[in-house]
C-alpha cells in the first residue's frame, strides 16, 4: 500500500468540497442540474461512511479482498491516477467548469484535450478516484458500498448533463456524442 485509505479520502473529500464551494454557475447561466447535485453530496460521502465503517467494523478475513496488497496498491494507484484525470478535465475546461450544470449563453462545446474520446473524463476520473479508494480500503463491503451507492448517481447526472447538452449545442452535440464515448473508450 503507498498510501493510508484515509488520507486519500481526505484528499478526495477535501477537492470535492473545494469544488462546491467555488466552482457554481454565476451570471447568464441557468442551473439545470435537476437535483443532481444534491444526490452527489448524499450519495458519496454516505458510501465513503459505509465504507469507512465496514473497513473497521468488518475487519475479518472475509470481509477482506483477495490479494490485499496488490489491491491496495492497485486502488492507490486508482485513486492518484483518477484525481489527475478530473482535476486536469477540471483545469481544461476552465471557466467552464461548473458543479451544477448549467450551460452560459458563450459557452463552446469542448471536445478537444480529455473530451477528445469522451464525454466526462472528470467523472471518470472521479469514479475512478472512487472505486481505487473501495480497493485500497480493501474491504468487500466497502468497495461495494461505493460501487452500488455512486455509480448510479453518476449514471443519473451523465443522464441530465447530456440531455441539457443536446438542447444547447443541437446537431454539434449529435456529432461529438457520435464519435465518443460516455465514460470508458470502447465499453460505455
Amino acid at each position: 500500500m503507498l498510501i493510508s485509505p484515509v488520507w486519500l479520502g481526505v484528499v478526495f473529500g477535501v477537492s470535492e468540497a473545494a469544488l462546491s464551494l467555488s466552482r457554481r454557475a454565476k451570471g447568464g447561466a441557468t442551473n439545470k442540474d435537476s437535483g443532481s447535485l444534491a444526490l452527489f453530496w448524499t450519495a458519496i460521502p454516505v458510501a465513503m461512511f459505509i465504507a469507512y465503517w465496514a473497513a473497521v467494523s468488518l475487519h475479518q478475513p472475509a470481509w477482506q479482498l483477495p490479494w490485499e496488497t496488490t489491491v491496495a496498491t492497485i486502488g492507490d494507484i486508482m485513486v492518484i491516477t483518477g484525481l489527475i484525470l478530473r482535476w486536469y478535465s477540471i483545469i481544461y475546461l476552465g471557466r467552464w467548469f461548473t458543479v451544477n450544470v448549467a450551460i452560459a449563453a458563450d459557452q463552446p462545446l469542448i471536445n478537444d484535450g480529455p473530451y477528445r474520446f469522451l464525454r466526462h473524463p472528470s467523472y471518470t476520473g472521479a469514479l475512478m478516484a472512487l472505486i481505487g479508494l473501495g480497493l485500497a480500503i480493501g474491504n468487500t463491503v466497502s468497495l461495494l458500498a461505493i460501487v452500488l451507492l455512486t455509480v448510479p448517481v453518476f449514471l443519473r447526472r451523465i443522464q441530465v448533463e447530456e440531455r441539457v447538452l443536446a438542447e444547447a449545442f443541437g446537431t454539434r452535440w449529435d456529432t461529438y456524442r457520435a464519435r465518443t464515448w460516455r465514460l470508458l473508450p470502447g465499453l460505455y
